[in-house]
């Protein structure tokens, strides 16, 4: 999913609307009861708005629970001063209110363990490398 990184940025502005985000994610539709990897694979549609990447391939997310129809979501961020961090937390958590199963969502930023560019999925290595970023693309060593 691409989204148009100047319009997102212009609405983190003061008077962001949330509404402003419905049409920016597609249906996710629940096979059965809702589970944490659901609540994982809807926050994958949320980019970074200042980069090509999802919230979950660039390791921001942290964890991910739910309590019956609450989604508590821990997240970081690339860096503490990151001037897009109020609009990632409000488009996360409007991500998943949006889905039908989930009756609220609470998005908590945590800084206990920093970001690295190794938290990153392969997959977020690659779009960022594709983007013209310079990363490394090598991985995690185990």
């Amino acid at each position: 999913m691409t989204m148009d990184v100047a319009s997102l940025l212009e609405r983190n502005a003061p008077g962001f609307e949330l509404d402003a985000v419905e049409d920016a994610f597609p249906d996710y539709e629940v096979e059965g009861p809702l589970t944490e990897d659901d609540i994982w694979a809807a926050l994958e549609d949320v980019e970074d708005p200042e980069l090509p990447v999802s919230l979950v391939d660039l390791g921001l997310i942290r964890d991910v629970e739910l309590d019956g129809g609450h989604a508590e979501v821990k997240m970081t961020l690339t860096y503490t001063g990151c001037p897009a961090r109020e609009i990632m937390v409000k488009m996360a958590e409007r991500r998943l209110e949006l889905m039908d199963e989930v009756e609220s969502a609470n998005v908590e930023l945590d800084y206990t363990e920093p970001w690295s560019p190794e938290d990153m999925t392969e997959k977020g290595r690659e779009q960022l490398g594709e983007a013209g970023f310079a990363c490394s693309l090598s991985g995690r060593e185990e």
